[in-house]
């Protein structure tokens, strides 16, 4: 999915439990979870594949190991 006027991929997270139609239109600008992302995804070890809202102001970041960082033996 593209945001329109946008050439990079939106990644967008959905409750699966929810039946028929849902909006969406409603943005919340977090920087910090933008940073806290960006900082995952730089090593290229993870990607982050999810968030859980638990209705609180925490978020759980859900992440997927793609690659095994290099492991030296001495």
């Amino acid at each position: 999915m593209k945001k329109q006027g946008e050439e990079t991929n939106i990644r967008a997270f959905i409750d699966i439990k929810v039946d028929g139609n849902a909006n969406g239109g409603v943005y919340v600008e977090s920087k910090a979870l933008n940073h806290k992302i960006k900082d995952i995804e730089s090593l290229g070890l993870y990607k982050v594949v999810g968030v859980v809202y638990d209705g609180t102001d925490n978020l759980e970041i859900v992440t997927k190991l793609i690659k095994e960082a290099n492991k030296s033996t001495n």
